[in-house]
């Protein structure tokens, strides 16, 4: 069989195949490789859409060249994958051959793209793109490392300087990302509602070092009963809460008095005014308990 029909019976082969292979015309190519259908392998390399992996479109072309014994052409395809990407790496159960051959790629490439790459991350970080400059230091040094720099001081020269240069733009980025977070905590604290304050101390009679309020008026309703409840005496206690200007801002019966009585009791409390309680030379909140005795035909003040 001529290669000529070779490639025909090939390309008939690949028409052949289900309409979801020639969906992907990398897996095509592969397919077509696998058969040793080089030159139709080729054919499906070209002409792709541009969302395609690029490194395994010319892995795939270098592994088809190669199958046809085209070797310059192939070393010319692997030098450009190199140099486009000289981080990139095989699969160890690649064809020995493409690996041998990436490898002298590399051992040619990695000098002179680790020292072009220096000198671009050197230039972003002067323009203080210091993230996109410390990605590329990171880089500088992992090529170096894979580079015989042992008989080459310029190259140690480069990994020295992208070392330091590393370092320093991951302060900066550190300390930029410091800023940027105490700045977006501050704005978050603007944003925030404030706080409520947090409620005064309550004192009482068991706080010995506060001075307790006097009444300046403290006038208790008459206590006039009504048929039924003239012939004994009533007796509760009511509860206050006097703030720092000496207003009652809550009363309670915490024993009843009379149920005649407790309310009016109890409305009286709001025109009572005192001289408020006294802690270390400041008006306190004070907790006032008051004894409430209702004898028949006389007022309680």
């Amino acid at each position: 069989m001529t290669r000529t029909t070779f490639v025909a019976l090939a390309l008939l082969i690949a028409t052949a195949l289900p309409a979801r292979a020639a969906d992907d015309p990398v897996d095509e190519a592969k397919r077509l490789y696998l058969s040793a259908a080089y030159d139709a392998a080729l054919a499906a390399l070209s002409n792709l859409p541009p969302s395609v992996d690029v490194d395994e479109v010319d892995k795939y072309r270098a592994l088809c060249l190669l199958g046809l014994n085209r070797q310059q052409d192939a070393q010319e395809i692997v030098q450009r994958l190199v140099t486009r990407r000289p981080l990139a790496k095989l699969d160890d159960g690649d064809s020995p051959k493409l690996l041998a051959m990436f490898k002298e790629a590399r051992a040619r490439v990695i000098p002179t793209a680790a020292r072009s790459l220096y000198v671009s991350a050197k230039d972003n970080f002067e323009k203080g793109q210091v993230k996109t400059a410390a990605a590329q230091f990171h880089d500088v040094i992992a090529l170096v490392a894979e580079a015989d720099s042992a008989n080459d001081a310029a190259l140690g020269d480069v990994k020295i300087l992208a070392e330091g240069f590393s370092k320093l733009a991951e302060q900066l980025l550190a300390q930029q990302t410091a800023a940027s977070n105490k700045a977006a905590a501050e704005v978050a604290a603007a944003r925030a509602e404030p706080a409520p304050p947090a409620p005064a101390r309550v004192f009482d009679a068991a706080a010995t070092d506060v001075v307790p309020p006097v009444a300046i008026s403290q006038v208790m309703p008459e206590w006039n009963p009504p048929t039924g409840f003239q012939s004994k005496n009533y007796t509760g206690t009511l509860e206050i809460v006097i703030d720092e200007q000496g207003v009652v801002t809550s009363a309670a019966l915490t024993s009843p008095v009379n149920v005649t009585y407790d309310q009016l009791l109890l409305s009286a409390t709001k025109r009572w005014r005192y001289r408020p309680a006294q802690r270390a030379g400041q008006p306190v909140k004070y907790r006032k308990a008051i004894a409430i005795v209702l004898t028949p035909g006389a007022r309680e003040e």
